[in-house]
């Protein structure tokens, strides 16, 4: 039986499914060896049910020129958010980079409007290099994303 991975990312409150596209790179990314186009590394909080209530992933970014880059991706269930759960998968992602000695840099980007989320980086080192850094349409609305970095070796 396959079993569904609950992820918290922006999408349209009409489809609330991820593409297969993105269910796939979850699945698969974390047979890929790291370094490798597709990688993937997760952490999930679950609850005693056993659900999924926040998850934090480390992926590479495509581009073989920025192999010393990683992505972060993060989100919480709001049940469970003003916890410490956040704080604590930025923890994770950081120490596991930290000790990656071919990680130099995390990156992530935030939708602008997510203050919480973006005080969170903040207060865990993250810096915004760019307020506008994507503009898309979710459910018709236009929404922009910032776009934040932390030095993994700088931060120790």
């Amino acid at each position: 039986m396959h079993k569904e991975v609950s992820v918290f990312i922006p999408v349209s409150k009409t489809v609330n499914e991820l593409s297969d596209s993105t269910k796939s790179s979850f699945l698969n990314g974390a047979s890929i060896e790291f370094g490798v186009i597709g990688w993937r590394k997760l952490w999930v909080v679950k609850d005693d049910t056993g659900l999924v209530k926040g998850h934090v992933d480390l992926r590479h970014h495509n581009d073989i020129t920025l192999s010393n880059r990683v992505l972060l991706g993060m989100g919480v269930d709001s049940s469970y958010r003003k916890k410490g759960v956040g704080k604590a998968l930025i923890d994770i992602a950081l120490n596991y980079s930290r000790e990656n000695k071919l990680i130099d840099y995390l990156d992530l980007s935030v939708l602008s409007t997510n203050i919480p989320a973006t005080k969170l980086y903040v207060k865990s080192g993250f810096t915004v290099e760019d307020e506008d850094y994507l503009t898309h349409s979710i459910d018709g609305e236009s929404i922009t994303e910032k776009s934040m970095t932390i030095s993994v070796k700088n931060h120790v």
